[in-house]
């Protein structure tokens, strides 16, 4: 019988035993090869493949400071608990490339002077204890070290933007260069020192000021630099991707130099406007006549000289009277063209992950090569190719002449067969030839000598022309106003800078940041007059909804209230009793 008791305990050791060892090595083979479904619709509490490229892609020891006080208040608790998520997955592929600490400056000095020389902040935070609202005191950075450089997260607001944020420190960080963009100077204001612009009022705009977001978004992760062409110097060829945002005072000479940029292998992203609008004298458009125009027409593709005008479409502010008074009223306007989530091409990473965009006074593109569609592989071994990258919604119309551009007009609905989708962005890569390879460089007047500047300009040497790049990329937008002054929505921007991305830097970034983009406007058709679809939803939203609620709540209370029926007990029963 003690035999048996032995045997049994030992047995039950060694079942306990195995199965801590079983989850030991079930834990063990979780760090290194885990799966977790995340069924968010932006995957939220997941890490992206670009992230887990760069992390296993490490070549070298990062080091990520988490500066986080203890005592936070109740509110942002939470927001410790999602940054330890997000980390402990950085970790699990990081490996021991990654190393992450902690670290408390409200309760140890030398980590508060540290954090404050990496340039986190110690903020305020409202808090309410015993009924008293009260200010805190705290630390919400992130600091990531390699070698002697330094990137930080001062402080971690938007867990939204929490893995790009972190990714792009990681990159920035850890990469020997910075790239290069280039955006061309399209205005004619001469450089002018700061200090000097802003003792002098009623300046013109300059590039960097119309198109301020860009500029500020696209310096977060390159070496920006605008790029004046109007002497005819050559574009810096460190450059990686130029940027040439509208047509207006473009020479044939910067033409000549873009061209020259490109057929030495930079990338390029052209936004184009066929169309010039003017606000000088009220709001009016001319067809406008640039050589880049022409040269994108030799590359393969053509910006028609219309507009698109869509039922999907956004709104600008009217004025309208009511009695005395005159109010800012939004009304739809069919010339700002809204791009769903449909009308991007889903298979480039550039745009795949957007969700909306508004495009004003935008052109329709045509392509003179093959497209993605119908090309053959092998076709005269690497031609150029064509791919839409964005396109207007089915119930898109053009107009080419006469563009009354009032946004108080009545729109007269097109015949839907004049109903279709047009392109408004594209990429075309191949085999490129110089649009100056047969008509020669243009001509440069000699600075010193007046009758030559007017006459007998000097012929630039043509041996010096690259005739062809073997494999070049080009982005053409049939509009500039989408970038600029108060157009340049995030969308807008995000979708710029996500191009730049995807040429630049190879599309690893790309799929972090726009999948945090979304665009919920509840769109209207402006083809069908009294659309009931946008007031349903809201009815449902606002009323449906708590109704449903308080009806299943109401079904319940009554279930419970109905009476219990007692069975009388039977004589046979009673007489057992």
């Amino acid at each position: 019988m003690e035999a048996k008791k032995i045997k049994n305990r030992t047995e039950l050791i060694i079942y306990i035993l195995a199965v801590l060892g079983l989850v030991g090595v079930v834990n063990y083979l979780g760090t290194r090869w885990f799966k977790r479904i995340d069924m968010t619709e932006g995957k939220e509490y997941s890490i992206s493949n670009a992230t887990k490229k760069v992390l296993k892609g490490l070549d070298d020891i990062i080091t990520v400071k988490v500066y986080f006080s203890k005592d936070l208040p109740p509110h942002i608790r939470k927001t410790v608990t999602d940054v330890k998520d997000v980390l402990s997955e950085y970790r699990a592929y990081g490996g021991k490339k990654l190393q992450i600490s902690w670290e408390d400056p409200s309760t140890d000095e030398d980590a508060k002077e540290m954090a404050r020389s990496l340039g986190i902040p110690e903020v305020q935070m409202q808090t309410i204890e015993k009924d008293k609202a009260q200010v805190v005191n705290g630390f919400l950075g992130i600091a990531i070290l390699f070698e002697d450089k330094k990137e930080t997260i001062p402080v971690v607001q938007n867990l939204q933007n929490l893995e790009y944020d972190l990714t792009m420190a990681i990159m920035k960080a850890s990469r020997k260069t910075t790239p290069k963009v280039g955006i061309v100077k399209i205005d004619t204001v001469p450089p002018i020192p700061p200090q000097m612009r802003m003792q002098m009022q009623n300046l013109p705009e300059t590039t960097e000021d119309m198109f301020k977001n860009l500029y500020e978004n696209l310096r977060m992760n390159y070496e920006v630099s605008t790029v004046d062409i109007s002497k005819g110097t050559p574009i810096d060829s460190t450059i990686k991707t130029l940027i040439v945002p509208g047509l207006d005072n473009i020479t044939e000479q910067g033409a000549f130099e873009i061209d020259q940029y490109f057929m030495r292998g930079g990338n390029l992203i052209v936004l184009a406007d066929a169309v010039k609008v003017d606000f000088q004298y009220g709001l009016n458009a001319k067809p406008l006549d640039s050589k880049v125009l022409e040269m994108l027409e030799h590359y393969g593709v053509r910006v028609e000289k219309d507009m698109i005008l869509d039922a999907s479409c956004g709104q600008v502010a009217v004025p309208q009277k009511y009695g005395p008074f005159q109010m800012n009223v939004p009304v739809p306007y069919p010339f700002f063209v809204r791009i769903g989530q449909d009308g991007f091409n889903s298979n480039n990473p550039a745009v795949s992950a957007l969700s909306g965009a508004i495009f004003p006074w935008v052109h329709s593109l045509t392509f003179l090569v093959d497209t993605s569609e119908n090309a053959v592989s092998d076709t005269d071994n690497g031609s150029v190719i064509a791919t839409p990258l964005v396109h207007s919604s089915q119930k898109s119309w053009l107009i080419s002449d006469q563009f009354n551009l009032n946004p108080q007009q009545k729109w007269a609905p097109p015949e839907e067969s004049d109903l279709k989708q047009y392109t408004v962005a594209a990429h075309l890569t191949g085999k490129f030839n110089s649009f100056y390879k047969e008509k020669g460089a243009p001509s440069k007047a000699s600075e010193n000598d007046t009758i030559s500047q007017i006459n007998l300009q000097a012929k630039a040497d043509d041996s010096d022309i690259i005739a062809e790049t073997s494999n070049g990329h080009l982005v053409v937008f049939g509009d500039a106003d989408f970038a600029g002054g108060q157009n340049a929505t995030q969308e807008n921007v995000m979708m710029l800078v996500n191009t730049v991305d995807w040429l630049t830097l190879d599309d690893n970034l790309i799929s972090i940041r726009t999948r945090a983009i979304k665009d919920r406007t509840i769109e209207t058709d402006l083809l069908k007059e009294g659309s009931s679809k946008p007031n349903i939803i809201r009815l449902v939203n606002i009323a449906v909804m708590p109704l449903l609620v308080i009806i299943i709540g109401f079904v319940i209370f009554l279930k419970r209230r109905e009476p219990v029926t007692v069975t009388p007990a039977t004589k046979t029963e009673d007489k057992s009793k």
